[in-house]
């Protein structure tokens, strides 16, 4: 009879840590349920595609179990894991190889309901499933300067500091240009609230 794996939630990032560098290959999935869920949300935020944003979680933890051992103990490995997925997916958008952002309110294939509809089912709030595509529309329309400072705060949940080491920018300048993105999105609402729906 198999022996009983232990159970990985209960360990501290830096146990977990010690348990993957050990070779218990296993550890590694606690690291992935821990983070995959937001790590997807950032990856998709910022590469507006979920084929992309599937590439970019895979390919960054792959860098992430290479690049565990040169990981501060006493860092946490969440905010570190999501500066590996920016920039992943900041170099992405860079080359260029981009796949078509989806839009929210577009049909989906073979005249499926948009994924908006998908998502969320608007009978139950109408009023946040709107709310929540005019954002994702004002989001779009943002610069890309402004879409990534603001999905690394937000998706990304990382601190000034962070985001400032992973777009190697002072904490000044990102402080200032996040404070620029919100203002810019929250004008974007506007301009959407504004525009007909199709």
């Amino acid at each position: 009879m198999a022996s009983e794996r232990p159970d990985r939630s209960v360990l501290t990032d830096a146990e977990l840590v010690r348990c993957i560098l050990g070779g218990e290959a296993d550890a590694f999935g606690e690291f992935v349920r821990r983070t995959q869920r937001q790590a997807y949300r950032l990856a998709r935020r910022l590469t507006r595609n979920h084929e992309d944003a599937d590439d970019v979680l895979q390919e960054s933890y792959v860098k992430a179990y290479r690049a565990l051992d040169r990981l501060d103990p006493k860092r946490p490995f969440t905010p570190w894991f999501y500066t590996i997925v920016s920039r992943t997916a900041l170099s992405l958008l860079r080359s260029g190889k981009v796949r078509a952002a989806e839009s929210l309110d577009e049909p989906g294939p073979e005249g499926e309901d948009s994924l908006g509809q998908r998502v969320a089912d608007p009978r139950g709030n109408p009023a946040a499933l709107d709310r929540w595509i005019d954002a994702d529309r004002a989001y779009a329309r943002l610069s890309e300067e402004h879409r990534v400072v603001l999905a690394l705060r937000v998706e990304g949940d990382l601190s000034y500091d962070e985001i400032a080491e992973t777009l190697g920018l002072p904490v000044g300048t990102v402080m200032s240009r996040l404070a620029r993105a919100r203002e810019a999105l929250l004008a974007m609402m506007d301009e959407v609230k504004r525009a007909p729906r199709s």
